[in-house]
């Protein structure tokens, strides 16, 4: 159901206009033309806080103050590195997602009406103290008829409103930050849309369900890793049910008698499998969403947010793991300008000497050694700099790959990650020799030539009934050209205009002559002068139309088709900005946020 942008809305878009203004965005708030949302008026001067800190400190200052949207908003954004610089990425990394817990007995009545059932019922003890609260729900603890220890999430009441709310002021402002915020290859409102759609999906339960069903597949086959289990018939989609699990955080691993090895060794066959072998994986692996058991057992928890690759994906990732690896630069630049689309032309020398001077700095050096081993996200890094636009899902393992990192760094800080992970490297390559598999990959490969040589006649005989027609035409884009027509013909007009102007000046002048001369003579003011002064009006009135014409073709006409009138509409009650999910459907992929 589409959610209106409403008028009641404009005081939550004045506050995050201030709390922007209050922590040193001052400049860039009066960039936008406030004065065109009608209601909205002006700002008063804040006092700035956090002015000692940096830009990318004070946002998360900013996205703390505002709350569970922009807290959401800011985790999407620590996940994807082909979006912001990486002090960026580290910064929103560090947003905690905790807040207040809602009542207890407003949770037991959102329960009863999501499942349909007296919590008596449905649940033999149900805990009514959150035994965890985050923005989207909280956590209570319960125990199935059967005896069963579970989980029971439930979302927060009214938690869709809000969100909602806050997403379409969000496109309201990406929309007239157009143009005033400098973001590389991406716009304010691509950045707002893939948060939406990511959003959309984490607030319904029922996609959290699947992915947890979907990711204990992908791992089963490793010893020591686990999954909670999940109960459909006590899940909709604003409450999730999960089979409970005690142990202790990763982050307190010094406190279990779990093997540091043991686990390091674990996560890394447990993020190969996933990748690799079932194509998807886990995209938020930090320490609080591991379990780790006395007997070096993982459990992993929150599935809000996972990644699926396609095959083509799967064969780009081997391409690009096997070449860092094995330091073949050369391979690494072929493969990312392959999974890339490029914005302009792509130097791959250049890019792949880039990438080369990236992999000789990590080579042979240890975590301990390394000023950092985020190599994924610097090849990112590398690519945007390049003007190539990687598909979302490479930003987002790249994360899960940093996340890996700093675990990796506080369990085994002398880890060699280039020798740990060579087995599998090794492993990929075979695989990619295989004469099953290549066997496999050509017949895929003649089936689709076979498939375009059936059509290449029916093609090609309608290429030659449009050229016979004369319907046959043949376009090329030529920036260029287009920039030098454009200026023409804005000349053009002007100087049509220009001409005449000065023709109806000039005549007015004349006319403005010959009426003195006629008042100078006896005979009084009569027809003729009446004629004249009409003329003179006339000629004036008739300059200053075409003076009018000029600016509204030159300034005025352009400007007014590029203003986006739909966020004015937005502002009535009852209209406003569809979800992005009722927009492209419910096949969207995972993009961001935290569960």
């Amino acid at each position: 159901m589409a959610i209106s942008y409403q008028l009641r809305d404009l005081s939550r878009a004045r506050e995050i206009l201030t709390v922007l203004v209050r922590h040193g965005f001052g400049q860039l708030v009066t960039s936008i033309p406030l004065a065109k949302i009608p209601g909205l008026g002006r700002l008063s001067p804040q006092e700035q806080t956090h002015a000692d800190l940096p830009t990318s400190a004070r946002l998360v200052k900013v996205c703390e103050e505002l709350g569970p949207t922009f807290v959401k908003l800011g985790q999407m954004l620590s996940t994807r590195a082909d979006l912001l610089p990486a002090e960026y990425v580290e910064a929103f990394a560090t947003l905690q997602d905790s807040v207040e817990p809602f009542p207890g007995s407003e949770a037991c009545a959102m329960v009863e009406a999501a499942l349909g059932g007296a919590l008596s019922d449905l649940f033999a003890e149900f805990g009514p103290e959150p035994v965890a609260s985050a923005s989207i729900a909280q956590v209570h603890r319960a125990v199935l008829h059967t005896g069963q220890a579970v989980a029971v999430k439930v979302q927060r009441p009214g938690i869709d409103r809000t969100l909602r709310s806050d997403i379409n002021i969000m496109y309201t402002l990406a929309e007239l930050l157009e143009g005033q915020l400098e973001l590389g290859i991406y716009t304010p409102a691509a950045i707002v849309a893939a948060f939406d759609r990511a959003i959309s999906l984490e607030v319904d339960f029922h996609n959290e369900a699947a992915n947890a069903e979907m990711f204990s597949r992908a791992v089963t086959s490793v010893q020591g890793v686990r999954v909670p289990r999940t109960y459909p018939q006590f899940t909709s989609r604003g409450v999730l049910t999960l089979e409970w699990v005690d142990g202790t955080k990763l982050s307190d691993i010094d406190s279990t008698n779990a093997d540091k090895q043991a686990v390091m060794d674990r996560l890394v066959e447990a993020t190969y499998e996933q990748i690799f072998t079932h194509s998807v994986f886990h995209a938020d692996p930090h320490p609080g969403n591991l379990i780790v058991h006395d007997d070096s057992t993982i459990t992993y928890l929150d599935f809000g947010l996972m990644g699926r690759i396609t095959p083509e994906m799967r064969d780009t990732l081997e391409a690009l793991f096997v070449g860092v690896i094995f330091s073949d630069a050369e391979a690494v630049a072929r493969a990312a300008y392959r999974a890339g689309s490029a914005d302009g032309r792509v130097n791959l020398r250049e890019l792949a000497a880039e990438i080369s001077d990236l992999l000789d700095r990590y080579k042979g050096t240890s975590l301990a050694q390394q000023n950092t081993a985020r190599i994924a996200e610097e090849l990112l890094d590398v690519a945007r700099r390049h003007r190539l636009k990687l598909p979302q899902e490479y930003a987002i393992l790249a994360r899960t790959e940093v996340a890996l990192d700093g675990i990796a760094r506080t369990l085994v800080p002398d880890w060699d990650m280039m020798e740990a992970v060579k087995p599998y490297a090794a492993r990929l390559a075979g695989e990619r020799l295989d004469p099953e598999r290549v066997s496999g990959d050509l017949l895929r490969q003649a089936v689709s030539v076979a498939s375009m040589l059936k059509d290449m006649p029916r093609q090609v005989d309608q290429v030659l009934l449009d050229l016979e027609r004369g319907n046959f035409q043949l376009s090329a884009r030529t920036p260029d050209l287009k920039e030098l027509t454009d200026a023409v013909d804005r000349n053009g007009r002007a100087l049509v205009f220009g001409v005449g102007v000065s023709a109806f000046l000039v005549s007015a002048s004349i006319l403005v002559a010959a009426l003195v001369l006629h008042l100078g003579g006896d005979n009084g003011f009569g027809l003729t002068d009446m004629l004249l002064g009409f003329l003179v009006i006339s000629s004036v009135l008739a300059a200053s139309g075409l003076v009018s014409g000029l600016m509204w073709n030159l300034f005025i006409r352009d400007r007014l088709r590029r203003v986006r009138w739909r966020r004015f509409v937005g502002l009535i009650p009852g209209l406003g900005r569809k979800k992005a999910s009722d927009l492209v459907g419910s096949g969207g992929q995972d993009s961001g946020g935290r569960g």
